[in-house]
C-alpha cells in the first residue's frame, strides 16, 4: 500500500504526517486490497469581512483505490486536526459501506 501526502499553500510537519499515517493505518488496516491512498491537505487563505479571519480553510481531501472502485472524501474545518479527524471519519464510514457491497454481492473472478 503507497500512501501520498501534499501539501498545498501548507507545509507538512511530521506530526501531521505521523497524524495521517497512524489513522490511515488504523482505518484500513482489516482491509488488504488497497492499492493506494493519496491526502491532499490545502489552506485557502480567503477571509471573511467581518471578523477578518477564515472560516473553515484547512481543507483536507482523501482518495483510496481500490480493486474496481475508488473512493473520495473531502472535510473542511478552522484547524487542520479536525479537519484530518473529520475526513478519517468519512472514509471508514465509505469503507465500511464498501465491505458491506462486497460480502453481498462478491467480486466473480473469471479465469482467461
Amino acid at each position: 500500500m503507497q500512501l501520498t501526502i501534499r501539501g498545498h499553500h501548507l507545509t507538512i510537519t511530521p506530526a501531521i504526517e505521523e497524524n495521517i499515517r497512524t489513522k490511515f493505518d488504523q482505518m484500513t488496516k482489516h482491509i488488504d486490497q488497497v492499492n493506494s491512498m493519496q491526502v491532499k491537505l490545502s489552506k485557502d487563505h480567503q477571509l471573511d469581512k467581518r471578523s477578518r479571519k477564515g472560516s473553515a480553510n484547512h481543507i483536507a481531501e482523501a482518495i483510496i483505490r481500490l480493486p474496481g472502485a475508488e473512493l473520495f472524501a473531502q472535510a473542511c474545518a478552522d484547524d487542520m486536526y479536525t479537519s484530518i479527524n473529520k475526513l478519517t471519519e468519512k472514509m471508514k464510514r465509505q469503507l465500511a459501506k464498501h465491505r458491506k457491497m462486497q460480502m453481498i454481492f462478491p467480486q466473480v473472478i473469471v479465469p482467461v
